[in-house]
């Protein structure tokens, strides 16, 4: 059987990267936050999709380090947002 690559994991590792820096700019930490969101959900479609047929390993590798930075980066974002609403950091 041929193993192809896991379909979005690219795009869950490039959310998931992004998601950290923008979480520290200002105006951007709500995007973060849904970039972020967005990448764990990718990475979650695509563990149902892992089930059914066989992917190549560093596909599978690409969207577990996108979760992971996802994870911190909708962390991150949401803490800066909360300390940007509650004026904290003015």
């Amino acid at each position: 059987m041929e193993q192809r690559s896991l379909p979005l994991s690219l795009v869950t590792l490039v959310f998931g990267a992004l998601s950290i820096p923008l979480a520290f700019a200002r105006q951007l930490c709500v995007p973060a936050l849904i970039m972020g969101v967005l990448a764990m959900i990718f990475h979650l479609l695509g563990r149902r999709m892992q089930r059914r047929k066989k992917y190549t390993a560093g596909s599978i590798n690409r969207s577990k380090w996108g979760f992971r930075l996802a994870l911190l980066g909708s962390l991150s974002a949401l803490a800066m947002w909360v300390l940007w609403a509650t004026g904290v950091l003015l």
